[in-house]
């Protein structure tokens, strides 16, 4: 599974309430993931400018979560 995938699958998945939901720091707001043309991962908010690249520690905690839940 690519990168964006598992950040994907996390979004879900915190919205099913199977593990902690990602909010926007700034108003609380829902998070998108997207993908820059460097393959690098980010959230972003639909509602404000807060953008996040997603670091290999951060995706590393990510990845583990959806592997822990998938089934």
């Amino acid at each position: 599974m690519k990168k964006i995938q598992y950040v994907s699958k996390y979004l879900t998945l915190s919205e099913d309430g199977l593990v902690p939901r990602i909010e926007c720091p700034m108003d609380r707001g829902l998070l998108m993931c997207n993908q820059t043309k460097e393959d690098e991962v980010y959230l972003y908010c639909l509602s404000c400018s807060y953008k996040r690249i997603i670091g290999s520690k951060f995706y590393d905690e990510l990845k583990l979560a959806v592997d822990r839940n998938s089934s």
